[in-house]
């Protein structure tokens, strides 16, 4: 009995070590019209979330879930969900994609003029970042 247990015990303590950590990443994107950016992607066990530095050095929260704004993760990746969300002088719908394993961050988007609606709204809005780990 104490032989199966150590070697489950192994084993779990095999898999641990073997398996890839998202945790506590950090990478910088030179963001179009924003400038340079400090994305933190804060990962645990029951929660994540990802924070972003502003030019006073706190880190607040890249995509606090709103109505208009929903956060999603997967493996290394953090997704911001969009819904008439103010960007400069328009109302956007779409999506921002932030890749912590391959440092990238795209933003797919439909816009329109403040007032209008989504059926008003044109297609075709994308922005994309030169990322790297810090």
């Amino acid at each position: 009995m104490k032989l199966i247990s150590s070697l489950i015990g192994i084993f779990f303590l095999s898999f641990f070590l073997v398996t890839t950590s998202f945790a506590d990443e950090e990478i910088i994107c030179k963001v179009k019209g924003v400038g340079q950016r400090i994305f933190f992607l804060d990962s645990g066990i029951f929660s994540s979330k990802v924070l972003y530095k502003k030019p006073k050095g706190q880190f607040i929260d890249w995509c606090p879930e709103t109505e208009s704004q929903k956060p999603s993760f997967g493996r290394g990746t953090a997704i911001c969900k969009l819904s008439g969300v103010r960007l400069q002088n328009k109302l956007v719908w779409g999506e921002t994609v932030i890749d912590f394993v391959k440092p990238s961050w795209k933003r797919r988007y439909r816009f329109a003029k403040l007032g209008q609606t989504w059926k008003q709204s044109q297609p075709g809005g994308r922005e994309t970042a030169f990322c790297k780990h810090r």
